[in-house]
């Protein structure tokens, strides 16, 4: 596998070596660790919380398991079509730990009364529902509240155009943002908000396309009714044939659980895809995948929501040493604008994977806000192709341990790792069943180089089951899965990082 060594550059260089690599893993590490049980986050938190809601305050910017055993934890799933019989959905349950789990489901929708089912979920097992549960509405969302942390959810979505799995929130925000958004060739976007409280939620909704930045009068004050999941297709709203389209929701009063469904229907994108949106912004953005292979494009959209430009910088990474530096790409994002990098059109990026880190240069200007970073991938086959969309990791999202609670598919390159330290570290694919975490065969202290990437195979005929990935150092986890339906390409979708980051707990049972 080739990786790059250096990539153009719009303006004077500088080196970033595995020195400085460890600089920006200290960020990481430092920002991991601000994990506490927020019990007061609201002055009306009897009037917020509809089932006594244990929230977890963090700087994370995506979902994550936390590595505390005694506490109830909450997951919030950006909801699923319910009204279309040739979509399937699913909700994946997975208990990696020694001790039986329940769990209480409530499925929302916006006109029907919320349906609760209590579920039990055996030690080292998971549990599939139907994530629709009989409702007819538009889009159905869950709310699953689980007694031990152990436990995590995953959405799983089955379309015509290609299967999707959906990260579930850990707890609900008042800001989420979308920085890629496509309705080119009549192609469908929707914002998918769920309003999990017992009291109305108002946002404010802005999207910004090629021609800048929209505020549409109604828009704001939008009210997401309690108990409900609204869901609004883009076009209707002003934008209609966006290549272009990132949006930003603020709730005034309340807060909610934001996901987008995409279904590309050409000017160079097919398929489907579902996500959940970034809960904040970032001042870093990681991504385990980046890919310059034949007949694919790949495109970073960064999305600059706040009120003044950002200086960043973009780096790829390999793990070569010092005297192979990789020199960043130094660029301005606007603000309230998006910037896309086709990296493909960087001429010194040889053939290969890497790992990328978006960075804001101007922390020291006390302005920590960030911004917002979706990775696009088109993956051509013949005259065909598939789209995949991913959020990169924020920057404290970096562990030493990743989860898949609905697993992964089998497939040469089914998970991407990227080391986010200046040392080497060795990685251990591990899959949850009756005798534990068990370390596939093979795929046991695989070398990840200092600041390296590493695809690993998943070999067919696993058993359905949670896949664990184990580090020594701090990594970021992705997973490339089969679209379903004899479709090429993949989708795309992080692993759960376990924060704060966990020690190694590699099973006495493995080999």
């Amino acid at each position: 596998m080739k990786l790059g060594t250096n990539f153009f550059r719009s303006q004077t260089p500088s080196h970033m070596t595995l020195s400085q690599l460890a600089m920006v893993a200290i960020v990481v590490v430092t920002g991991a660790a601000l994990l506490v049980v927020d019990n007061t986050a609201n002055d009306n938190a009897d009037a917020d919380k509809p089932m006594n809601f244990v929230e977890v305050s963090t700087l994370s910017a995506m979902p994550f398991i936390s590595a505390n055993d005694s506490m109830t934890t909450n997951w919030f799933c950006p909801g699923v079509p319910a009204n279309d019989e040739t979509i399937l959905s699913s909700l994946v349950i997975s208990n990696a730990s020694e001790a039986d789990i329940s769990a209480t489901v409530t499925l929302l929708s916006l006109d029907q009364t919320p349906v609760v089912n209590a579920v039990s979920i055996p030690a080292r097992s998971h549990i599939t529902l139907d994530a629709r549960g009989g409702i007819t509405s538009p889009f159905v969302s869950a709310v699953v509240e689980i007694v031990g942390s152990q436990g995590s959810v995953e959405q799983i979505v089955r379309h015509p155009a290609g299967d999707a799995v959906v990260l579930c929130a850990t707890q609900p925000g008042t800001d989420w943002y979308f920085a890629d958004g496509f309705t080119g060739a009549d192609s469908i976007e929707q914002i998918v908000m769920t309003n999990p409280y017992v009291d109305a939620t108002v946002v404010d909704i802005t999207f910004v396309t090629t021609d800048g930045e929209r505020s549409p009068e109604q828009l704001q004050g939008f009210v997401l009714p309690a108990n409900s999941v609204v869901a609004l297709s883009m076009d209707v709203q002003g934008a209609r044939n966006e290549p272009i389209l990132a949006v930003s929701i603020h709730a005034s009063s309340g807060r909610l659980v934001a996901g987008r469904l995409q279904h590309y229907l050409g000017q160079g994108r097919l398929g489907f895809s579902m996500s959940l949106g970034a809960s904040a912004m970032s001042t870093q953005w990681w991504f385990s995948n980046g890919e310059k292979i034949s007949g694919n494009t790949e495109n970073l959209v960064i999305y600059n929501p706040s009120s003044r430009d950002r200086s960043l910088s973009v780096v790829f990474v390999n793990g070569s040493d010092s005297a192979n530096s990789i020199e960043p790409l130094l660029i301005t994002a606007p603000a309230h604008r998006v910037i896309t990098i086709d990296t493909g059109t960087i001429p010194s990026l040889p053939v290969g994977r890497y790992g990328i880190i978006v960075s804001t240069n101007d922390q020291d200007m006390g302005d920590s806000q960030g911004i917002v970073v979706e990775q696009v991938i088109n993956r051509r086959d013949g005259n065909t192709v598939g789209t995949s969309v991913v959020l990169g990791a924020p920057h404290n999202s970096a562990s030493t341990m990743w989860s898949a609670p609905s697993g992964v598919t089998a497939s040469e390159d089914a998970l991407q790792i990227m080391n986010t330290t200046s040392i080497e570290a060795t990685v251990s694919v591990l899959q949850v069943g009756p005798a534990g975490a068990v370390v596939l065969g093979g795929l046991e202290s695989l070398v990840l180089p200092a600041g390296g990437v590493l695809s690993i195979g998943v070999p067919p005929g696993l058993p359905d089951a949670q896949i664990i990935v184990q580090a020594t150092t701090t990594v970021v986890v992705q997973r490339l899965l089969l679209r379903g339906h004899d479709l090429i390409g993949r989708s795309a979708v992080l692993a759960l990082p376990h924060l704060p980051s966990a020690d190694n707990f590699l099973s006495e049972s493995a080999p």
